[in-house]
This record gives C-alpha cells, structure tokens and sequence, in this order.
C-alpha cells in the first residue's frame, strides 16, 4: 500500500470501544461493502469494539438493490443526532474531502481518526487522521482486504463477498482492474464461489427517475471541444454520477454535472484516455481547485471525482469550470472552443 501506518492502525483499533464508520454521501457499494467487511475485521481485532455506521443521506440506489438481493439487513444511521454522543475512534472509508462527510463531520473532534481510501487524500483528513490510502488502488475494497492480509485475519465467506461485490462495482466489472485487482478477487472468489452468481446481483432495472435524470442531462448539456477532445456541462436535480456515464456513453471524453440542493455538487466522469492524453488527474487537478473556488471542498480520482459548496449559483460553477479546464488544457498545448447547438 502506498501510505498505510499498520502498525499505529492496529494499536488503535485493539483500545477502541465505541466507534463509528463513516463514509461519504449515499454511499455506493464500494464505500458501503468496504465498511462491512471492515466492521468484520474490528471485530476479529477488538471484540469490545463496538461499531455504528454511518451513511450521510442513506445510500445510493445501487447499493440498496444490491442489499435487498443479498438480503442482508444492516442497520445505519442516515442523519447526524446529538444523541449519537462522542466516539472514541472514527473509521472514515472511501471518502476524498470532508464535504462528502455532510453532518456527520461534526463528529470529528478529539477521536482518534482513520481514513482508508483510494483518492487523492485532502489535507484536512491528512492533518487529522492516520492515513491507509492507495490512489493506485481501483476500490477502497483492495485496501480493506489488504488489511486483512498485513493484520494476519481470514475472511469469512460474508466478508470476502462483500469486497469482492465492492471491488465489482467500482472496476466496472473488472474493465479498469489493475493486475493486483486481479489477484485480489481471484482470492475472494476462492471464498465466495460462482461468480456468474455474484454479477446476477448486479442486475437491475434502471428508475425512471434516473432514466429521466439522463435525458435531461443530454437535453441540457453545454458542449466544448479542444482539438478532438469533446467536454461536456450538464445540470440536474439527482443521479449526478449516472447522469455523467450516460453522456461518456453519448460521446463525450469528460463530463460534468451540477446539481443544486442544500449544498452545489459537481460530479465528473472522463474516460480514461482523455487523462491518458493530458496527464490530468481531475480529482488532484480540477475538482479540488474548484471546491476551494465553491467555499467548500473538493477531490476523487483521475477518471472521476466531485466537489461541493455553497453560496454560489449553477452558472457560476459552471463557468468555473471552463475556467480551470481553459488553464489546464492551455499548458498542454490545447485551447477550448464552445460548439453551440
């Protein structure tokens, strides 16, 4: 792993007693079946830990179908309480900026912090926490089960189900797997059994909420090019990230979704070789600069990544991105155009 101090880790965990984990904002599978499994290791490490999860604003669509298939029956706590009292020690999972934390960051106070991740990690959480994070690694879930591996603790078959579920989805079924992805879920599998079984979870019937979300994205959308690289700007009210595939799908080599709620969120999604071809990493590069610029925060991936803030209109983000996307292609030899309807 590229950063990961085991051993204070370890140490923290064997003395904890009441913990959260906590990741970021409807969560997806990765971060929800990372978290499982890692409740599961706690448990084997410290059987008077204690463990609450909490998933700021539920969890994604995908992962509640995936549950109900499984039918597995997790409790979790949605909405910040005062009653939730203090923790001793907060696991933060897949979780690139604090923003993405909602309500749930006021719990970080004197606890003991932990961030186990895959993204590019923000200073906040690296003054705060002691870090496990591997940006090469293509799922939190890789990093949970490393853990597994360096703290010496066998999997069980829910376990291993459980990351191999995670690593799934956020390897697109394998398509952006790395050999050690590779590895890693041939082991799982070993546990877990057919793996024509596992996809079958997967399968569903898209909400015509989402379905609706999509169109409008296509139907709103703002189009650039620089040179033969095609970057697309879209609005909508929900399903941000699957709104932004839907437009990769359409053509577009980058795109991106603002939605406005609470809070402004901006979703993107590139495909790989337009961070092939630039050498930008939109997490590090893009998002965390336009989360500063939206008074929030901002972070991810190099092929997909987000920001939030507040106080600041959908044009004005939205011009705030052609702004640094301008800069940033410019030192690559490329200038954007506006192509209009």
């Amino acid at each position: 792993m590229r950063e990961c101090n085991i051993e204070k880790i370890r140490d923290v965990f064997e003395k904890s007693r009441k913990v959260a984990i906590v990741s970021h904002k409807n969560a997806d599978p990765d971060a929800f079946f990372s978290a499982y499994a890692l409740q599961k290791l706690l448990e084997k490490i410290n059987a008077k830990a204690k463990a609450v999860f909490l998933f700021p604003e539920s969890v994604s669509s995908i992962t509640r179908k995936l549950l109900e298939n499984l039918r597995f029956n997790v409790s979790y706590v949605k909405k910040y309480s005062d009653d939730l009292g203090a923790f001793d020690t907060i696991i933060i999972v897949d979780t690139g900026s604090p923003e993405q934390l909602g309500e749930f960051l006021k719990i970080i106070d004197e606890s003991e912090v932990v961030l186990i991740d895959h993204h590019y990690t923000h200073d906040f959480f690296r003054n705060r926490a002691y870090l496990c994070v591997d940006p090469q690694a293509r799922s939190t879930a890789e990093i949970v089960y490393k853990l597994f591996e360096e703290f010496n603790i066998p999997l069980d078959k829910e376990a291993a189900l459980s990351l191999l579920i995670a690593i799934l989805y956020d390897t697109r079924q394998f398509s952006i797997a790395r050999p050690e992805t590779l590895r890693i879920s041939a082991n799982l599998l070993e546990k877990v059994g057919d793996l024509r079984e596992i996809l079958k979870l997967f399968r569903t019937t898209m909400d015509i909420s989402e379905k609706i979300a999509r169109l409008k994205a296509a139907m709103r959308m703002d189009l650039y090019r620089a040179n033969d690289i095609l970057i697309v700007i879209s609005d909508v009210g929900a399903y941000e990230a699957s709104a932004a595939r839907a437009l990769l799908e359409l053509g577009a080599d980058v795109a991106f979704i603002v939605s406005e709620n609470d809070t402004i969120r901006v979703s993107v999604r590139a495909k790989e070789e337009f961070v092939k071809r630039t050498g930008i990493h939109l997490g590090k590069d893009v998002m965390v600069e336009l989360g500063e610029a939206l008074g929030g925060t901002g972070g991810g991936h190099d092929v997909a990544a987000g920001a939030e803030g507040r106080n600041v209109s959908k044009e004005y983000v939205k011009g705030k991105i052609v702004e640094i996307l301008t800069r940033k292609l410019k030192s690559k030899g490329l200038s954007i155009v506006s192509l209009k309807p």
